[in-house]
């Protein structure tokens, strides 16, 4: 394939709750030339960027990315390691994780469009959450979560309103709160946060 150039963002990478995040910034830098995918091979100049990105931070966490493939429900697995691994992107940020169990992670950027399907998501028993905290951050926060939980999960067909439920957490720049995963036999998971530039990033783990 022709290769493409994009901008080469800034990271930061941590271990958190025995898993590898990396998170990377898409801004002016130094020129990454690559060669895509044929699945970022038509995409948009800006769209490209958040994709490499997160493939990126993928490769900072040593994952070999022509050892990455999806499998029927669009998961990515290293066909090469027996770790598990999950990604997300938004315009200005993205994000990997990578851990010896499953794992999920998501990034997106605060803004107050959420409030329009704010009721496709937050179940009633939720509602103390955005009650006490700062009310946009708060459901980005249970969004993201929710977001990360169901690529942990990869199977599709989740309600996230109803399978899918936070017990009640103070907000703050990071920190962790427990989600019920209700689809099925009820399991309790652990999920970890930062709030950062306008920015909200939540990753689980098995």
């Amino acid at each position: 394939m022709k290769q493409k150039q994009c901008i080469l963002p800034k990271f930061k990478r941590f271990t958190s709750g025995g898993a590898e995040v990396c998170i990377w910034e898409n801004e002016p830098g130094e020129t990454l030339t690559f060669t895509p995918s044929a699945e970022a091979e038509d995409m948009k100049p800006n769209r490209a960027v958040e994709w490499v990105s997160s493939r990126m931070a993928l490769q900072e966490l040593g994952v070999d990315l022509s050892c990455v493939k999806k499998d029927d429900f669009g998961k990515p697995h290293i066909t090469n390691s027996e770790d598990h691994i999950s990604i997300s992107h938004c315009k200005q940020y993205a994000a990997a994780i990578r851990s010896p169990f499953a794992v999920g992670i998501d990034i997106e950027a605060i803004t107050p469009r959420i409030e329009r399907i704010a009721t496709r998501f937050v179940n009633p028993k939720e509602e103390i959450v955005l009650d006490k905290n700062d009310r946009l951050t708060a459901l980005y926060v249970l969004w993201g979560a929710k977001e990360a939980l169901y690529k942990l999960y990869g199977k599709k067909a989740v309600d996230f309103r109803e399978h899918m439920v936070a017990s009640p957490f103070d907000l703050e720049e990071r920190g962790k709160f427990y989600m019920e995963f209700l689809k099925g036999k009820p399991m309790l998971y652990v999920m970890r946060y930062e709030v950062f530039d306008n920015h909200v990033a939540v990753w689980v783990m098995e």
